[in-house]
C-alpha cells in the first residue's frame, strides 16, 4: 500500500487529498531525516495532523467567535462576559488580544496575535513557535508566516513537532512506535480531546499503509457505527468480537466487505 492511500483514506475530498500528498512527496526525504520512518509514525502524524485540519481542509486558526464563544473559551483574557461582544466576529483584533504578551508576543498594538496566529495542520501559534520552528527548518517564517499555512510545510512542522515534543520521558514518534495513540494525543492535544476520532484516522492511515486493518481501526469503526466495541485499546476481546458480530448481522457482510462498509458510515 501507499502514503497515497493512507492521505485518501483521512482526507475530507480526493482534492484535499491530492493536495497533502503533493506536499508530502515534494518533502518525503525531509520527513524520514526528520524520524517519520516506517509505518506507525507515518499513520500517526497522518492520522493526527488529519484529525486537527478537519480531514485537511483546514490550514488557518478560525478566529470567528462569537461572544459566547470568547467567553467560553478565552475567558481570561476578558474584564467581563459583556467587554466579549466588543470583539466577536473579529478575527484580527481577537487574536491580538488572545494572544498578546505571550509566547514572545507583544502587546495588542503590535498586531502579534494575528500576525502569528494558528497554521499549519497541528496550528503553530505565537512568535516564539515561529522562531523555533523557522530556524529548525531553515526557514523565515517571522517575516514570512504564512509560509507555515503551505502544504509541505504543514507536514514538516508537524513531524519536527512529533520529533522533539516529549511526554513521560519519549517523543511522541516514540510513543507512535509503541503505538499509543493517546500518549501522542496529550503531546499534541495537551488532553485527549477527540480521542476516538484521532485513533479512527490513525488506524485508518496504518490500514492503507500496511493492506491490514488494526483492532484500534476496527474497534474505532465499530463504535463511529454505534455497535459498542468496548475500550478502544486495541486488544480484540470478546466485547470486540460480539460488536463486530452484531455489526455483520446488521449489514449483511463480514470480513472486509464489513470492514469497508464501515469506513463509509459517516
Amino acid at each position: 500500500m501507499s502514503i497515497q492511500s493512507a492521505i485518501l483514506a483521512c482526507a475530507s475530498s480526493s482534492v484535499t487529498a491530492s493536495a497533502a500528498f503533493a506536499a508530502w512527496q515534494s518533502v518525503a526525504d525531509r520527513l524520514e531525516a526528520i524520524g517519520i520512518d516506517n509505518d506507525l509514525r507515518r499513520a500517526a502524524l497522518i492520522g493526527q495532523c488529519a484529525h486537527e485540519s478537519a480531514r485537511f481542509r483546514t490550514r488557518f486558526e478560525n478566529l470567528n467567535y462569537s461572544a459566547a464563544g470568547l467567553w467560553k473559551i478565552f475567558r481570561s483574557h476578558f474584564a467581563n462576559e459583556a467587554e466579549t461582544r466588543q470583539f466577536a466576529g473579529q478575527p484580527e483584533k481577537i487574536a491580538n488580544r488572545v494572544y498578546a504578551d505571550r509566547m514572545d508576543n507583544g502587546g495588542p498594538a503590535s498586531g502579534d496575535g494575528w500576525r502569528y496566529r494558528g497554521r499549519g495542520y497541528i496550528q503553530l501559534t505565537g512568535k516564539y513557535n515561529y522562531r523555533i520552528y523557522g530556524d529548525l527548518l531553515g526557514e523565515d517564517l517571522l517575516n514570512n508566516p504564512d509560509r507555515a499555512a503551505d502544504p509541505d510545510m504543514c507536514w514538516l512542522i508537524a513531524a519536527s513537532y512529533m520529533a522533539r515534543t516529549r511526554r513521560s520521558g519519549r517523543t511522541l514518534l516514540e510513543w507512535a512506535d509503541a503505538d499509543d495513540i493517546v500518549m501522542v494525543t496529550k503531546g499534541i492535544n495537551g488532553g485527549i480531546h477527540g480521542l476516538a476520532d484521532r485513533e479512527l484516522q490513525t488506524g485508518k492511515a496504518l490500514s492503507a499503509l500496511t493492506g491490514t486493518a488494526s483492532t484500534a481501526e476496527w474497534q474505532a469503526l465499530l463504535l463511529n457505527a454505534g455497535f459498542n466495541p468496548g475500550p478502544i485499546d486495541g486488544l480484540m476481546g470478546a466485547k470486540t468480537r460480539a460488536a463486530q458480530e452484531a455489526a455483520a448481522a446488521h449489514f449483511g457482510v463480514q470480513g472486509e466487505a464489513l470492514l469497508q462498509v464501515l469506513r463509509d458510515v459517516e
